[in-house]
């Protein structure tokens, strides 16, 4: 390699390194939302639901940070499921609480691969419900002229079973940001791997999030 090729490469390093300094922010923050795939025996029991994600930390550099991360995670239980048990409906959904480290893949100013992985605290819960009458509640005037009323009572849904199991966890995955603008704010999409050994039935669920990061 001549010393000319030397120079060049030398230069397109410092520049790139250069535009990538001007992307390094003291914290990062999250928020999104999507739908998460349930996988291994999770998928028996849950179908695909929705997924809500905030969170935020510090950026120990350029290339890593920290992201202490809240996720909801809707688990629809499936109809075959629920006929199963014999009940009229039921519900289920995870909680988490984790932290996670972020690796940057420097390649631009733009676009920007990065992998994500962490552990924390998951919370698994749901119920089976059943449409009734409750005794002494007294319809609204509204839902009388909606005609949800019956014999002057408000029909609900009451729970008549209900579980949840809080367990460790942990996840890994990865994706892209796309900066909006010439600030920090970005657009984000991201795939990650998420397992609880929750009791009985452990919850391994892949979630899709498409949001910002700034």
């Amino acid at each position: 390699m001549s010393w000319r090729n030397i120079l060049v490469a030398v230069w397109v390093t410092s520049l790139a390194g250069a535009c990538w300094a001007q992307d390094f922010s003291r914290w990062n923050f999250n928020v999104g939302g999507g739908f998460g795939v349930p996988l291994s025996t999770t998928s028996d029991f849950a179908g695909t639901g929705g997924n809500f994600v905030v969170g935020g930390g510090p950026n120990i550099s350029r290339i890593f940070g920290v992201d202490g991360e809240f996720m909801w995670q809707g688990l629809p239980i499936k109809q075959s499921v629920i006929n199963s048990i014999g009940v009229p409906d039921a519900h289920a959904r995870e909680y988490s609480v984790t932290g996670n480290l972020i690796v940057r893949i420097p390649t631009g100013k733009r676009f920007a691969p990065y992998l994500i992985g962490g552990g924390g605290w998951y919370h698994r819960s749901g119920e089976a419900t059943a449409p009734a009458l409750v005794p002494g509640t007294v319809c609204p005037p509204f839902w009388v002229w909606w005609g949800t009323c019956v014999s002057g009572l408000w029909p609900a849904n009451v729970v008549i079973a209900s579980f949840s199991s809080n367990a460790f966890g942990g996840n890994g995955g990865g994706g892209f940001t796309f900066r909006i603008g010439e600030g920090h704010l970005k657009f984000y999409s991201e795939v990650r791997y998420h397992h609880a050994s929750h009791n009985h039935v452990d919850t391994d669920v892949l979630p899709v999030t498409f949001g910002l990061r700034w």
